[in-house]
């Protein structure tokens, strides 16, 4: 395939959107390595109430390094974010908005979930982990901009 400067032609899907097309089928495919790694075998309900799913399976010793390791993995999966979006949108500069942002991009996320039952499963705590890592992200952002002035 020629590159579109040597053809003349536009690509199909601009590099952006292919880009984040790839973001959205990593999130939201069903990706299962064992049935006996499952997280919510037989209860795919969304999980509303913030943290209470969290501490109660660690107090009764379900799985606690999978437990931490999923949330740690909601945190580091939104550091990014939040230390690229100051970088990329001037108006992200102030951490309310950019954890804002974060915070409506992890509802948008949980909330495409609900569509796939039986596949996926929206968690508030997913939420709350995705903001958290967009604010420090943010914080890491900040601290590393105000060392360069």
């Amino acid at each position: 395939m020629s590159h579109p400067a040597v053809t003349g032609r536009r690509p199909v899907l601009p590099a952006w959107a292919a880009r984040a097309a790839g973001r959205a089928v990593v999130t939201l495919a069903p990706i299962r390595w064992r049935a006996d790694l499952a997280r919510y075998r037989n209860n795919w309900r969304p999980q509303l109430v913030p943290l209470w799913n969290l501490v109660g399976n660690l107090r009764d010793g379900d799985r606690a390094l999978a437990i931490l390791a999923g949330a740690a993995g909601n945190v580091a999966l939104f550091l990014p974010l939040g230390f690229l979006l100051p970088l990329l949108a001037p108006r992200l500069d102030r951490l309310g908005r950019t954890v804002a942002a974060g915070f409506l991009l992890s509802v948008a996320i949980e909330l495409s979930q609900v569509a796939f039952p039986g596949v996926r499963r929206a968690d508030v705590n997913d939420v709350l982990m995705n903001t958290l890592g967009t604010a420090l992200g943010f914080l890491a952002w900040r601290l590393a901009t105000r060392r360069q002035a």
